[in-house]
């Protein structure tokens, strides 16, 4: 008898949870990698689990979602703090393609690398087989779209500066495709502060040996370390291009954490190279990422697709939305969307009907709300995170706030809950 066949398309941390999530379940899962590196912007993330991410991550271990959490603890760096964060744990970016490719392969995925989906296939409203740009064809009972919010080239020419040949790497592999779009899906984008559509990248990453010896000394003991940005430096305007900002620490300090290949310059937005050289041991700084010199970023957040609480996309039948396209951003917070939308995904193409998280988790809550707020463009300005912000005062007045995995696992057990996503259906 023929598994039943579940497509996911995007191989960042959501469509990597999601592909292993449909496998688990007992469907044959095809994961579609429009690149040649897995990860997608984890290749350059690296922090997870500060603050309150941390509640995520150990729900969805006692969910039996843990593996790609799990492979990412495999790979740890530094666990280092920077300012009013408390728990952060940092993987090694040197390590992270390989790692997940193999955590992919271990749970009996399909994996196909260089594969772009360009095309979706529908008949009466349910989505049939997508095709790539080599015209290879892939049908499947159901799908899952974790594609991301990045780019193409026209919304960072429009809503950007031009390409600054980020991770996303569209010259070489094409513009990421949304196949929930190309099915008639509506699409929606954040707002940044000031209006404009999309949201730009809020982190640079810059070459370790560029740094003084004192800066990476202390790299390479501490994980991390906040460097006050001198005053005649500092400019406030910069927040109104940030949809995540948080405050005065995104323009009043370079919050710097060793992630592995490079240094990372967490939230600063855009920087650029002469002022940075201006900074105390930035003197001979070079910019790794973005190339454009970090004047300028790249813009993401430009293609978020309505979906229900379960994850499926709203008016389909069988496709389901994973990572910033459901609304969320972060490590935690996709990786999370990507097991419940594969899972999901799996229990629709074995003929059962999906399931919603219960609010009384924290994962649960998040969609939902985030669901209720996209409901209002007023609400598309600010990104949610269980580490800062809204979300985060949200879960300390939930009672979200313990971040004892005994608790956590406790909590989900007595919802009846555990392993519930380590379950095959069929």
């Amino acid at each position: 008898m023929e598994k039943a066949r579940v497509i996911v398309v995007g191989g960042g941390f959501s469509g990597i949870a999601a592909a292993i999530a449909a496998s688990k379940a007992g469907a044959q899962a095809t994961l579609l990698e429009r690149t040649d590196m897995m990860s997608g912007a984890g290749l350059r993330a690296a922090r997870l689990y500060h603050n309150l991410k941390i509640v995520g991550g150990e729900e969805a271990k006692a969910l039996g979602g843990g593996e790609v959490f799990e492979a990412l603890e495999s790979i740890l760096l530094h666990r280092g703090n920077i300012i009013d964060e408390e728990a952060a744990f940092i993987y090694n970016t040197v390590r992270v393609d390989t790692t997940m490719q193999k955590a992919v392969e271990a749970a009996g995925v399909d994996l196909h690398m260089e594969s772009r989906a360009v095309e979706v296939e529908k008949e009466n409203g349910v989505l049939k087989a997508v095709t790539t740009q080599t015209r290879e064809r892939f049908t499947g009972d159901v799908f899952v779209d974790a594609s991301g919010t990045f780019g193409g080239l026209s919304n960072c020419v429009k809503y950007g500066h031009g390409c600054v040949m980020c991770f996303n790497r569209c010259l070489y592999f094409g513009d990421r495709v949304s196949i929930a779009t190309q099915a008639g899906a509506e699409e929606l984008h954040w707002t940044r502060p000031d209006g404009t559509p999309g949201s730009s990248g809020a982190a640079i990453a810059i070459f370790k040996e560029s740094l003084s010896a004192e800066l990476q000394a202390i790299l390479k003991k501490e994980g991390t370390c906040t460097i006050p940005i001198p005053e005649e430096l500092i400019d406030y305007n910069r927040l109104k291009q940030l949809s995540a900002a948080r405050g005065d620490r995104e323009v009043s300090n370079i919050n710097l954490v060793d992630i592995g290949l490079v240094a990372k310059c967490v939230g600063i937005g855009n920087f650029r190279l002469a002022s940075l050289r201006k900074i105390p041991g930035f003197e001979n700084i070079q910019i790794e990422y973005p190339m454009g010199g970090g004047g300028y970023h790249q813009i993401s957040s430009m293609s978020i697709t309505p979906r229900e609480n379960s994850l499926r996309a709203k008016g389909f039948a069988n496709l389901f939305i994973a990572g910033c396209k459901t609304g969320l951003g972060g490590i935690v917070e996709v990786i999370a969307t990507g097991i419940l939308a594969g899972h999901n995904a799996a229990r629709v193409a074995f003929g059962k009907e999906p399931i919603e998280l219960p609010r009384s988790t924290a994962i649960g809550d998040m969609i939902a709300y985030m669901g209720e707020r996209m409901a209002t463009s007023a609400d598309l300005r600010v990104s949610l995170s269980m580490a800062h912000g809204v979300y985060f005062n949200r879960m300390k007045e939930l009672g979200f706030a313990s971040t004892d995995p005994a608790v956590i696992h406790k909590r989900i057990d007595t919802l009846g809950l555990t392993n519930i996503f380590g379950r095959r259906l069929a």
